[in-house]
């Protein structure tokens, strides 16, 4: 009896070690580096609006300015709002200090978000974290940018563990 109390308590040890720990993390791989950029803040400010798909993407292209401008896409199977499997993008732009590489700014959004906009936009509050490979993108604290009282109610924050693939 003994025997197969401590076999039980194993597998579901194991269990929750493989749920909990083997899953992989959420990774933002570099796309793009511009040197001498800035963002597109007239188009973000649009997000507060009604924006349209080619709108959003063109926020996410840098223009000229005085820092470095890097982009990052994730890619993550999830379930759309119909019920059925679907790829979704999550575009990061952000936007260095070229000598110190201390991250000034930065937006996050889902690309297939089919609501408001303005619901998954997310920017950056903590502006005194260093450009690295691997930095945790919850150290970002990238806050909701929904205009609505009842979003900003729930956890305004942007936590989804995901990590910056640079190199």
């Amino acid at each position: 009896m003994i025997k197969y109390i401590k076999i039980k308590w194993t597998i579901v040890f194991l269990f929750l070690y493989v749920f909990n720990f083997g899953q992989s993390q959420k990774e933002y791989k570099l796309i793009s580096k511009h040197d001498k950029s800035d963002f597109r803040y007239k188009l973000f400010k649009k997000f507060k609006h009604s924006i349209y798909s080619e709108e959003i993407r063109k926020a996410f292209t840098p223009k000229k300015g005085k820092y470095d401008v890097y982009f990052f896409i994730s890619e993550e199977l999830g379930n759309s709002y119909d019920g059925t499997q679907k790829l979704f993008h999550d575009y990061l732009i952000l936007k260095t200090e070229p000598k110190t590489k201390i991250i000034k700014d930065a937006f996050q959004y889902t690309i297939e978000w089919t609501d408001d906009p303005s619901l998954d936009l997310y920017r950056l509050t903590e502006n005194t974290i260093h450009l690295k490979n691997h930095l945790n993108l919850d150290l970002l604290k990238m806050k909701s940018q929904a205009p609505y009282a009842w979003i900003k109610n729930e956890n305004p924050y942007l936590l989804d563990g995901g990590q910056l693939i640079i190199e």
